[in-house]
């Protein structure tokens, strides 16, 4: 085998592989941009100009503002400088309470935050109610 040919297979080696590179990248980053959701604060929230993509946004219920009837809940969320209504349709979780930190998922209509899920968030003392049964019936 003459060293031209060496070098040939060699180039054709490496092109091959920098094309299967590439062609892999593109495919991941078309794969998470569909996944990708960003995580706001309500201040954050009111500067975002694109309402088609889905956020999580995070901050303290509000007191007094929860309104719920049977499955239609909305409450507000706040950071301390903005607040932001949410409208969720499902059952809250156990942990969600005026004053507790949550979090939300969803897409920013009309200035109401329309939440698909709601996360409860909770301290370093949680302790899961099944634990704390047990533990007072003791």
């Amino acid at each position: 085998m003459s060293n031209f040919n060496k070098k040939r297979m060699r180039i054709i080696f490496i092109s091959c592989g920098i094309t299967v590179l590439l062609v892999t990248t593109i495919i991941l980053l078309f794969a998470f941009r569909s996944g990708i959701e960003f995580y706001k604060s309500p201040t954050q929230l009111l500067e975002v100009k694109d309402a088609s993509i889905r956020l999580r946004i995070g901050g303290l219920v509000m007191r007094d503002s929860i309104e719920s009837t049977g499955v239609d809940n909305s409450f507000v969320i706040t950071d301390g400088k903005n607040e932001v209504k949410v409208q969720f349709v499902g059952i809250l979780p156990d942990l969600f309470a005026e004053g507790r930190g949550v979090i939300v998922r969803g897409q920013f209509k009309d200035n109401v935050f329309v939440a698909s899920q709601v996360l409860a968030k909770h301290d370093e003392k949680y302790m899961p109610r099944e634990l704390e049964k047990t533990l007072n019936e003791d």
